[in-house]
C-alpha cells in the first residue's frame, strides 16, 4: 500500500522532472550503461516503483553543496552508501526508475554505476635488465617512503616485507574497504605486487629481492578472493591514502588493477580520483591492462588500455618479457600488454614498459591464485632452502610491470625527495631505454605466435631504466600529461602534446629524445593499417569513433592475471 511520504516523494519526482526537462533539455548526465537502462524503462515516471536496485556514484557540480544534495537524494528515497567527497560525489543505492530523474537534476556533473573491478598481473635478472641493480649497489632502499598498495590485501607477516632493524613489518597500516572482510590477502594478488616494490628477499638470502627494499607498505584492500571489488572501494581507498599522506609520507599509490572503459577520462569517477591523488602529491602507477592479444574489435590489442590507466596524468605500465636474461637486447613487449590510444580520449598510452612476464613474487599459501595454480609456485630448492613452505610464485601481466616502476619511483625520491609527479614522470620517460626492435614476434604459453610492432601505443617512452631516472637532475617545469593522438588533415596519426606539458615548451623534452624511435623522422605516430587505415574498417571505427563502449558492468573486473608468453 502506498504510504503518504511515498506519495510525496513521487509528486516530488515529477514535478523535479517536468521542470528541468524544459529548462534544461536532455542532458549526458548518465554514463552510457545507465542511460541504456534509463531508455529500456522509459523516460516516464509511473506511481509503480521498480524492485531493482543499483548502486550508483552521483558527481555533483562544482559550486553545488555536496551535503545538500545529499539530502535530497535521501529525501527521493535513495539509500546513501558511502560518501566520495575526494570526487565531490556520493555511492547511493536507488531503484532504477529514478535514473530519468537524475539525469534531469542541474546539480548533477555525472552518474556512474558502481562498477565491478578486477586485479592485473622476480628473478634477480630483472633487477639487471631493468638497470636497478646498480641503485640498490649504490646504497638506494626507498627508505623512509610510504607507498600505498590498493590491492587485494598484503600478507603483513611475509618475512620478506619484515625491518630487519626492529623485527616488525613494514606494512604500517592496514584497512579494508570490503564490508565483512579485514585487509589479509585471500587472493594472493597484492601480496604479490607488494614483494616487487618491497620485497628484501630474506627467505631467500636476497635471491628474490624487490626494488626498494625498505620502503613502508600502506595496504589498502579492496580487492575479494576471486579479485573483484568496486569502483567506490577503488575511490574509498584512494581517498584513504590521501588523508594518510603526511602521516606515513605516502609518495606513491600502485595501482594493479583496471577495467574496461566506459566514457571519458573527463567523467569516469576512478580517473577523477587518481587526479586527485596526482594534485595531492602522490605518483600514481597504473597497470596498463593486459588485453593485448584481444582481436575480438578487429584492432589488433590497439585502444584496450584499462581505466585508470586511460588518464593522463598518471603513469601507466606495459609489460615486457626479459627472456630470463639480464639485457634488454632480447627484450620484447608481452603479447598480453594493453596498447593504446584510449578509447574516446585517444590519450598515448602506455607511458613505458617494465617486466611482467612470470615474475617471482612473494606468495600466500592457500589463497586462491596458489589453490588455482600451485605449479607457478617456486621450489624452494631454486634459492638454497630446504623448505616444505613455498614463499615464492610466479605471476604474469601488467600488474607485475607496475610495481617494478613504483619501486623505481621510490628509489628516484629518495635521492631527491622534493620531485613532484610531473617531474618523476617526465624523468622516467625521458630515461626510458629506447633501444628495442621495431617489430617482434613472440608466443604465447600455449605457442600461439603473436606478431607485435613496437611503436608509441605499444611501448609509450621505452623500457624502465631505473639507473638512468633516479641519476637524473633535470628539474622541468609543466605538467607531464600524455598527449593524445589525432589525425591531420592529410589523415595522418600524429601527436599533440598539452600546452601545459614538458613535451612541447622545451626541445630538450621534445618527442624524438622522449619517444625515440617510436615516432619517425616526421612525428608521424606510428600504427597497424587494420586501425588507422580505411575507416570503412571495423577497427577504424573502435578507435576513433565516439558511440562505442566496451564492457558489461557486471563482469569487468578490476584485475587479472594474464596468461604468460614463452621465454
Amino acid at each position: 500500500m502506498t504510504t503518504t511520504r511515498n506519495k510525496a516523494q513521487i509528486f516530488y519526482l515529477l514535478l523535479l522532472f517536468m521542470m528541468t526537462r524544459f529548462a534544461f533539455g536532455e542532458g549526458k548526465r548518465l554514463s552510457p550503461e545507465l542511460d541504456a537502462k534509463r531508455i529500456k524503462l522509459g523516460s516516464r515516471i509511473t506511481a509503480q516503483a521498480t524492485t531493482e536496485l543499483i548502486d550508483v556514484i552521483v558527481q555533483v557540480r562544482p559550486g553545488a553543496s555536496l551535503d545538500k544534495h545529499r539530502q535530497k537524494m535521501l529525501g527521493l528515497g535513495a539509500e546513501h552508501r558511502n560518501s566520495l567527497d575526494v570526487i565531490h560525489g556520493t555511492v547511493f543505492r536507488i531503484p532504477a526508475n529514478m535514473l530519468p530523474v537524475l539525469e534531469q537534476d542541474p546539480e548533477i556533473a555525472y552518474v556512474t554505476p558502481d562498477r565491478k573491478t578486477i586485479h592485473l598481473s622476480q628473478e634477480d635478472f630483472v633487477l639487471d635488465a631493468t638497470q636497478s641493480t646498480a641503485v640498490i649497489n649504490a646504497g638506494y632502499t626507498g627508505v623512509g617512503i610510504g607507498v600505498a598498495v590498493i590491492d587485494s590485501g598484503i600478507r603483513v607477516n611475509h618475512p620478506d616485507l619484515m625491518n630487519l632493524n626492529t623485527g616488525y613489518s613494514r606494512v604500517v597500516y592496514s584497512q579494508s574497504f570490503i564490508s565483512g572482510l579485514d585487509a589479509s590477502d585471500q587472493y594472493g594478488h597484492g601480496t604479490h605486487v607488494a614483494g616487487i616494490i618491497a620485497g628484501n628477499g630474506y627467505v631467500s638470502n636476497g635471491y628474490m629481492q624487490g626494488v626498494a627494499s625498505r620502503v613502508n607498505l600502506i595496504n589498502l584492500r579492496i580487492l575479494d578472493a576471486n579479485g573483484a571489488g568496486t569502483d567506490s572501494a577503488l575511490i574509498a581507498a584512494i581517498q584513504r591514502a590521501i588523508q594518510l599522506k603526511n602521516t606515513y609520507n605516502i609518495r606513491i599509490i600502485n595501482l594493479s588493477l583496471g577495467r574496461r572503459v566506459f566514457e571519458s577520462y573527463t567523467l569516469d569517477p576512478v580517473c577523477q580520483a587518481v587526479e586527485q591523488a596526482w594534485k595531492a602529491g602522490i605518483v600514481v602507477v597504473v597497470a596498463a591492462g593486459n588485453f593485448g592479444r584481444d582481436n575480438s574489435m578487429n584492432t589488433n590489442g590497439y585502444a584496450t588500455i584499462t581505466a585508470p590507466g586511460n588518464d593522463p596524468y598518471v603513469i601507466t605500465v606495459g609489460a615486457t618479457n626479459t627472456h630470463a636474461t639480464d639485457t634488454t637486447n632480447d627484450d620484447t613487449l608481452a603479447s598480453f600488454s594493453s596498447k593504446g590510444p584510449t578509447l574516446l580520449d585517444h590519450v598515448i598510452k602506455p607511458d613505458l614498459v617494465a617486466p611482467g612476464n612470470r615474475l617471482v613474487s612473494l606468495s600466500v599459501s592457500g589463497s586462491t591464485v596458489d589453490k588455482n595454480d600451485p605449479s607457478n609456485e617456486v621450489n624452494p630448492l631454486l634459492y638454497g632452502s630446504y623448505s616444505s613452505t613455498a614463499y615464492y610464485f610466479r605471476m604474469s601481466g601488467t600488474s607485475m610491470a607496475s610495481p617494478m616502476v613504483s619501486g623505481a619511483v621510490a628509489l628516484m625520491l629518495e635521492r631527491i625527495p622534493n620531485l613532484s609527479p610531473d617531474q618523476v614522470k617526465a624523468r622516467l620517460m625521458k630515461t626510458a631505454t629506447k633501444t628495442y626492435p621495431a617489430y617482434s614476434t613472440v608466443s604465447s604459453s600455449s605457442g600461439t605466435p603473436f606478431n607485435i610492432q613496437n611503436d608509441i601505443f605499444a611501448v609509450g617512452s621505452g623500457y624502465l631504466n631505473t639507473y638512468g631516472a633516479v641519476a637524473s637532475n633535470e628539474t622541468p617545469s609543466g605538467t607531464a600529461l600524455s598527449p593524445v593522438a589525432v589525425q591531420d588533415p592529410s589523415g595522418n596519426v600524429v601527436l599533440k602534446a598539452d600546452s601545459t606539458s614538458v613535451w612541447s615548451n622545451s626541445i630538450v623534452w621534445g618527442t624524438s629524445i622522449v619517444w625515440g624511435n617510436a615516432v619517425n623522422s616526421n612525428s608521424i605516430v606510428w600504427g597497424d593499417s587494420i586501425v588507422w587505415g580505411d575507416s570503412a574498417l571495423q577497427g577504424y571505427s573502435i578507435v576513433w569513433g565516439t558511440s562505442i563502449v566496451w564492457g558489461d558492468s557486471t563482469t569487468s573486473a578490476f584485475s587479472e592475471i594474464a596468461d604468460a608468453d614463452q621465454n
